[in-house]
């Protein structure tokens, strides 16, 4: 197994609980996320690390030329106010797992977000590409978002 890491950052102009409260609702993402076509909840609860909700999550990323459909569980946990955690198994063996912190900075916040990527190593450089990618561009449009965000 190989783990590669990255973090992205973004000013969004809402303060750290919005945002979260954005991030932790994957419907909210449609027409930012690349890949994205659906996701629905289908379980919800509270662990010691804060409430919880667990997703079944449909994507369509490319490879080359062609779209391929991936269904995969996720379970987002808001740690906090400004911290949402989530786990993500993209396929056997093949896991994402990120922390994001939402800080507050004049009128709005700071978006970091730190994403490890565990996979076998001949797919652990092409999973870490499309999920640095897809974060890139939902990170890169989430500050043209406020009425998205409140």
């Amino acid at each position: 197994m190989t783990t590669l890491r990255f973090e992205l950052s973004t000013s969004v102009p809402v303060g750290p609980r919005a945002t979260i409260d954005f991030l932790a609702d994957l419907t909210r993402h449609r027409g930012l996320h690349p890949y994205l076509v659906s996701a629905d909840v289908v379980a919800s609860g509270a662990g010691p690390d804060g409430p919880w909700q667990d997703w079944h999550v449909v994507e369509r990323p490319r490879l080359g030329p062609l779209r391929y459909t991936i269904r995969f569980p996720a379970r987002m946990v808001r740690a906090g106010d400004d911290v949402l955690t989530s786990a993500v198994r993209a396929a056997p063996g093949c896991t994402l797992r990120t922390v994001t912190r939402a800080t507050a900075a004049g009128d709005g916040a700071l978006l970091t977000e730190t994403t490890e990527v565990t996979a076998p190593w001949p797919v652990a450089g092409y999973m870490t590409r499309h999920a640095r990618a897809a974060h890139e561009r939902t990170f890169a449009l989430l500050p043209g978002e406020p009425s998205r965000l409140r």
